[in-house]
Order: structure tokens, then C-alpha cells, then sequence
């Protein structure tokens, strides 16, 4: 009796495991496709894992403006600014560029006395240009805070390794800013190989 009754629970046990698992599978699915369609209604693609999902998103009459996107314990943010033919876009890039190496100018010291009356940023910490390869128009590899910040000069201050990369689709007149965060921990920083997937102008499905 005892063992029918044991059989009974086990076999249960593996019944509700096995509804569990098939529930939560079209969950991940459905998380990493929001991904994909929001990119769609700009004509955008990049190739992420399953584990993708949207945190935060603004559309503006349908079509995405602005993504915040988890990967596991990493960030994808997105930026997408329209009806800018190339020379404005170009201008957009250079702007964007000097804004985050500004961030890193040196500094006046807050309080006299210093042995030094400018504070430097070690180099460690600068924005360093990255060849972009493929349909990227600059890339440029920093350090961000736990708040997606670039500008921090000190590890206590930084969180993640990031890369940020500008693409522009010519034909719809969309300038993309991608941002990639790893955890600066990592051994390897996947930011830039992944950005390198992006793809501006992709073809929306069923257009």
C-alpha cells in the first residue's frame, strides 16, 4: 500500500515539474520576441539569446524610441532619433561622441590647497574608439556607474564595461545609439561583438 501510495506521489510530482516547465518555456520565448518586434517597427535587428527582455520602452505612434533591455545580469539600451538625412545624422554622432569625452575633461579642484589645481581622469577610465566593422559608424568602448552613467574616474564608482555604437539607416532617415553594459568583472566583454549584429534597415516581417 505503501509503496502505491509513494508511486502515486512521484508520479505527481513529475506531472506538475513537467506543466511547470512547459508554462514557463513560451514565457522566455514571448519576452525575447517583444524584443524583436519592438526593433521591427524601426527596421532593426540584433541577435540576442532567449534570456532578452524588455525593462523599459517608449514608442511613439508605434514605432519604438527608446529600449531598455536585460540580458541576464547585462543591458542593452536603444535610441532611435528620425527624419535625419546623412550630414545630420553624421553631426549627431560627432555631438554625441564630444558630449561623452567631455565628460572626461579635466577638471578644475573643488577646494584650494591642492598640490594640483586640475583633476585628471587616469586613462584607464577614458573612452577608447573602436574599429566598428560592418554597418556601424563609430564605437567606442568606456565605463558606466550602476546607473548606466558614463563618466566615472574610479573603480568604486563603476559598474559596467560598456560600449556604445551609432548606426544609420539611410533609406527610413533613422539614427541608431546602441549601448551594451557588462559587468566589468567579466572576463570577456561581449559588448562589441554583439553590437556588431545590430542592423539598421532590416526587413520588417510581413512588409
Amino acid at each position: 500500500m505503501y509503496g502505491r501510495l509513494i508511486a502515486l506521489l512521484l508520479a505527481s510530482l513529475l506531472a506538475g515539474s513537467a506543466a511547470l516547465i512547459y508554462l514557463l518555456l513560451p514565457a522566455r520565448e514571448s519576452a525575447a520576441g517583444e524584443v524583436e518586434e519592438l526593433l521591427a517597427t524601426v527596421g532593426a535587428a540584433i541577435d540576442l539569446s532567449g534570456d532578452a527582455e524588455v525593462l523599459r520602452a517608449e514608442r511613439s505612434e508605434g514605432r519604438l524610441r527608446s529600449a531598455l533591455v536585460g540580458i541576464g545580469e547585462d543591458r542593452l539600451r536603444i535610441r532611435v532619433s528620425e527624419e535625419l538625412d546623412s550630414a545630420a545624422a553624421e553631426a549627431l554622432v560627432n555631438e554625441s561622441r564630444a558630449l561623452i569625452e567631455n565628460l572626461f575633461a579635466d577638471r578644475q579642484a573643488p577646494y584650494p590647497g591642492q598640490l594640483s589645481h586640475t583633476l585628471r581622469c587616469p586613462e584607464r577610465y577614458l573612452p577608447v574608439e573602436v574599429a566598428p566593422r560592418g554597418p556601424a559608424l563609430a564605437m567606442l568602448r568606456l565605463f558606466a556607474n550602476s546607473r548606466l552613467a558614463f563618466g566615472g574616474c574610479s573603480d568604486d564608482l563603476l559598474r559596467y564595461s560598456a560600449t556604445v555604437a551609432f548606426f544609420y539607416d539611410e533609406t527610413a532617415g533613422r539614427l541608431f545609439r546602441a549601448e551594451y553594459f557588462s559587468a566589468k568583472e567579466n572576463p570577456v566583454d561581449p559588448g562589441a561583438d554583439l553590437l556588431r549584429t545590430f542592423r539598421a534597415g532590416a526587413r520588417v516581417a510581413g512588409s
